[in-house]
């Protein structure tokens, strides 16, 4: 009988290499340094399992790869890619049911398989590794150790380099964290920036006015029967006909809320990286007009970016804080109540932000029972038959569709009460949603970007004709959600250095985008009309 390898440098390859395994097998893009590090780190592991000689220890120094590697595993196989500082980001913000609900939606037996897999290996690691008794062994695993531990240290203390030297997740958190800011500094420097800014921002018209942006989440425009596809998923906003100008070629930035957002709502465009938190948002463009502004939220508002933004609304009211604990099944018509309040606010000028849960995560707690109406396999699929969990995803994301649409609705009918004499709506979603249509992946990430992630809505409704008709004009133009600050001064008919109307569809000026580029692809040359593409990060 063949004897089990007792080698610590085998044992301890093994346990970084398996991650780095699923990735190359789910991962259309694994970067090079990701094989360097595992290699060198796993000569650094060997090192202090043959110093110490203890099991314990090899525990120990095994460990933190064995945790990161079952983040790595789970992520290559739920999005086919591996971790980046925007992935570590959006976990960040990620409250606890949140969290809760991504691992129920993407726990899978397969995925299950392969953490048991991992662990089994650190198990027989911990079980098997010895100092080896060759010396050959022995003076390569002394010197390839110290020579790593060496250049580890060089690059993480004086080049600043995490990634691509700790491997995995574990050296793209430290990554993020370098270049992180927290919540109130964030908060602090918008208020500095508000305070210093020679900005001015006049309004054309005193008259009364109200407009209504609301901000849509996981929204793809293709589930929609407003933009053609086979169930009708939008049946009260296709009723409205005419009365709503459909953009037909919009997309996001990016392929999280916060990435997306941080430039929608502000000045910077997505080619400006961290500039956005120095440049207006639409708030702070409307208050500077004289306009009242509200930011209402149906998510949670531990949300740094976005926070720092809704803080300079005159009234920030997220409806997480109107339950008691934690809601899961938090719908959005609890959003029509707020709206009701400021519209019912005798303030003579309003801007009205609204941030809905839409088709987040877990599809299913994001309607009631009433709109559970798509239960058959009826669905558009990668693949001619899709499994049945594949179905269910796909019924679950177009019955929040459905409830969606019935929000904005209601939404739209509220408004056009109002007494107000001019009065919009803006309607898009912060990113789009893969679910299972031109890949096998079901969410969103800078990883195997597919059409479906970006291709959002944008709808329009006012009771302005100009505006309805300037709007009208440009629908068929190529639109991406980081020129919406500018398109938002243009509706609030704000005179603003701060805002090009050369990049609103609402101005005779503009014209197609065609060079709007998504994680440094062109979208028009190699995303739009094609399934699936690596990210080029």
């Amino acid at each position: 009988m063949r004897k089990i390898p007792s080698n610590p440098f085998f044992w301890s390859l093994a346990v970084l290499l398996f991650p780095l395994l699923m990735e190359v097998t789910f991962s259309d893009f694994v970067r090079e340094g990701e094989y360097n590090s595992r290699i060198g780190w796993s000569f650094i592991a060997a090192l202090f399992i043959t110093l110490a000689n203890q099991r314990w220890v090899t525990a120990l120094v095994l460990l933190p790869f064995m945790i990161g590697g079952l983040a790595d595993i789970g992520y290559a196989y739920t999005f086919g890619g591996v971790f980046t500082t925007a992935t570590i980001e959006a976990v960040v913000h990620t409250d606890s049911s949140e969290a809760s609900e991504f691992f129920r939606a993407y726990a899978s037996p397969q995925l299950i398989l392969l953490y048991l897999l991992h662990w089994l290996i650190y198990a027989l690691a911990i079980a098997f590794s010895r100092p080896v008794s060759s010396k050959g062994w022995q003076r390569t695993i002394h010197y390839m150790g110290i020579l790593f531990v060496v250049v580890v240290i060089y690059r993480t203390t004086v080049m600043g380099k995490f990634h691509d030297t700790i491997p995995g997740v574990l050296g793209t958190m430290p990554s993020y964290y370098n270049g992180a800011i927290s919540l109130e500094q964030e908060v602090e420097l918008r208020r500095d920036m508000l305070e210093n800014t020679q900005l001015q921002a006049l309004l054309q018209s005193p008259a009364p006015q109200t407009h209504i942006l609301i901000i849509g989440e996981s929204l793809t425009r293709n589930h929609m029967g407003l933009y053609g596809y086979h169930r009708n998923t939008t049946p009260q906003l296709s009723a409205l006909g005419d009365e709503l100008v459909v953009y037909s070629d919009a997309i996001s930035s990016h392929a999280q809320t916060q990435a997306s957002l941080r430039v929608a709502l502000t000045a910077a465009s997505a080619e400006q990286g961290d500039e956005y938190r120095e440049a207006l948002s639409i708030i702070d463009l409307a208050n500077l007009a004289g306009y009242k502004t509200w930011w209402i939220s149906n998510q949670q508002p531990q949300r740094a970016t976005i926070a720092s933004i809704s803080h300079q609304a005159d009234v920030a009211h997220y409806i997480s804080n109107d339950f008691k604990g934690v809601e899961v099944r938090r719908f959005d018509e609890y959003l029509l109540p707020a709206l009701n309040n400021a519209l019912a606010d005798p303030a003579q000028q309003k801007v009205i932000l609204i941030h809905m849960m839409g088709s987040h995560a877990r599809y299913a707690n994001r309607y009631p029972e009433a709109f559970h109406q798509f239960r058959n396999n009826n669905v558009i699929a990668y693949q001619p038959e899709p499994a049945d969990s594949e179905i269910e995803a796909i019924n679950g994301y177009d019955n929040s569709v459905l409830y969606t649409d019935h929000v904005v609705a209601e939404m739209i009918q509220t408004l056009k009460i109002s007494p107000e004499a001019n009065k919009s709506l803006l309607f898009f979603s912060d990113h789009g949603e893969e679910v299972y249509r031109s890949a096998r992946i079901k969410g969103h990430s800078p990883d195997n970007i597919t059409a479906n992630m970006v291709e959002i809505p944008l709808i329009f409704w006012s009771n302005n004709p100009e505006k309805q008709s300037a709007m009208n004009q440009n629908s068929g133009r190529g639109f991406m959600l980081d020129d919406l600050f500018h398109l938002a001064g243009d509706l609030l008919q704000i005179n603003s250095e701060a805002v090009d109307s050369n990049k609103s569809p609402l101005s005779d000026s503009y014209a197609d985008n065609n060079n709007r580029r998504i994680y440094r692809l062109n979208y028009d040359q190699e995303i739009k009309g094609k399934k699936t593409l690596a990210s080029q990060q």
